[in-house]
């Protein structure tokens, strides 16, 4: 079925994330877009192909809104990982990729995505060490193929891990104080010409598919670089994505470096702005989460990475209670593997259950699923999607009712947050089109994707080999390290301490 087509899904159990009601009606796609919506043979549906939706609940396309692309073929590779453990490891996990080795790896994830309900993501583009135009290209190309919406954004830093925390290299044994100087990246100038490069060639993206930029950690970034990054996605109405008080160290160094919070420096730079997304914020406190609203940001929730690098516990109701905008995300499969925007609910529920007070603070199942929904697609600037309404985007996701994870019906909607999962999908639409039908995914031959992928993995397992080794020595010494300086007081606490004598 192509775009121009007619489709009429019909009778299904369709999900408002607005109002969180469901209701049955009739869908019909025209042109990529929902023409007509309303009660179940009401619509003027002639010559429309059908759609059999009565025994299905049809959600608008889940929007993961952070991932990374480049991490996909490094799934499982990770078990007791802190972040700065995977931040050491960064330089193999993302390094010596060619295009084709990029395009495989975004395909496979792009397609993990699509099988699990997820139709569009925001993908933050690493390449070692500075983005390419090819390699842009190549992710940019693989998210089409697939059948899916991308904002894909260089992530882009002008320090490394070793240069941005004070004392570190020192905490380090002569021999690798030396080694580390390898991991040092290209200058800011030439970072941000490389990513002139690639907006300069946005005519050459495919349809779906736009840019954005992920200047990734404030003290990853020295001052100059940062005003740089603002400059052009001020030039080029980007939207900025940072990764923002992930982990306790994080929170801890920014105080060092700047004497204040990362997203009071920020403010201060003149950063934070609509367009402006902090990924994570795990260790926000109350006058950061004022700012952000004060500026009209939005926070990217990733629970599963989160819990998965023990990074501590995201406190969303009081984001939502200043009017901040959340989306859900899944982040890169090296932490947390499954990219599943389902498992990505169902954690942000329990997760908002962990906090002290009345069960008022908890995250209802119908907010989640707005979360998942408008929440990210506000994020990646798809106001069209994320909601099933006349003149909406025809991205949709259809999960079977008669599926043992909806037996019994009794509230689909919360069921969708406390038991479904990906076996219960069934048919998944982007612009009209089927990407996946009858739970067979079908934008894509997929018949040797598995034999390609193991073909990739070896090659890259050989290539990567030195730096691995390296990282494996370097680790011990930066967990340490992390866990020495992460202990000093802050305001808030997002990780259980346990009770003293």
């Amino acid at each position: 079925m192509t775009r121009s087509e007619r489709l009429l899904i019909a009778g299904g159990l369709v999900v408002d994330p607005q109002s969180g009601t469901a209701d049955r009606k009739d869908i019909l796609i025209e042109g990529g877009r929902i023409a007509q919506i309303g009660a179940p043979g009401t619509l003027n549906a002639t010559h429309a192909a059908r759609h059999d939706g009565r025994d299905r609940l049809v959600l608008p396309g889940l929007v993961n809104a952070h991932t990374h692309g480049h991490a996909n073929l490094v799934k499982g590779v990770a078990e007791a990982w802190t972040l700065e453990a995977s931040l050491t490891n960064g330089p193999w996990l993302a390094g010596a990729r060619d295009p084709e080795t990029m395009y495989l790896s975004t395909l496979l994830g792009a397609l993990d995505m699509l099988s699990k309900g997820c139709t569009a993501c925001f993908d933050l583009v690493y390449e070692f060490p500075r983005p390419t135009k090819d390699g842009f290209l190549a992710v940019a190309r693989a998210y089409a193929d697939a059948g899916m919406r991308a904002v894909l954004a260089p992530m882009i830093a002008d320090q490394s891990l070793f240069q941005s925390i004070p004392g570190l290299p020192d905490a380090l044994p002569q021999d690798l104080r030396e080694a580390v100087r390898n991991f040092d990246l290209a200058s800011g100038e030439t970072i941000v010409a490389a990513v002139e490069t690639i907006l300069a060639a946005q005519g050459e993206l495919p349809g779906g598919v736009s840019v954005g930029i992920a200047p990734t950690i404030p003290h990853h970034c020295s001052e100059r670089f940062l005003r740089a990054c603002m400059d052009v996605a001020a030039r080029h109405r980007l939207s900025v994505h940072m990764h923002i008080a992930e982990s306790r160290l994080q929170a801890v160094v920014a105080r060092k470096v700047y004497g204040r919070s990362a997203v009071r420096h920020l403010a201060g730079l003149g950063m934070l702005r609509p367009g402006f997304t902090a990924a994570h914020g795990v260790w926000l406190d109350d006058e950061d989460l004022d700012l952000l609203a004060a500026h009209g940001c939005s926070v990217a929730h990733i629970p599963a990475s989160n819990y998965r690098l023990g990074s501590g516990i995201a406190h969303v109701r009081p984001m939502l209670e200043r009017g901040i905008n959340v989306g859900l995300a899944t982040d890169g499969a090296n932490s947390s593997d499954s990219l599943s925007m389902l498992q990505a609910m169902r954690l942000a529920s329990f997760g908002a259950r962990s906090f002290a007070g009345s069960r008022t603070g908890w995250l209802t199942s119908r907010e989640l699923v707005r979360l998942a929904t408008l929440g990210g697609a506000k994020i990646l600037g798809l106001e069209g999607c994320g909601r099933l309404e006349q003149g909406a985007c025809a991205d949709l996701v259809l999960f079977d009712l008669a599926h043992i994870d909806f037996i019994p019906d009794t509230d689909p909607v919360n069921q969708l947050v406390t038991s479904a999962d990906s076996a219960s999908v069934t048919d998944v639409v982007v612009g009209g089109v089927f990407k996946v039908r009858d739970r067979k995914l079908v934008s894509v031959d997929t018949s040797d994707l598995r034999d390609r992928v193991r073909e990739s993995v070896k090659a890259l397992a050989a290539s990567t080999r030195s730096a691995r080794v390296l990282a494996e020595r370097l680790e011990p010494h930066v967990v340490a390290f992390a866990e020495s300086i992460s202990s000093e007081p802050l305001s808030i606490e997002r990780r259980i301490v346990p009770r003293q004598g």
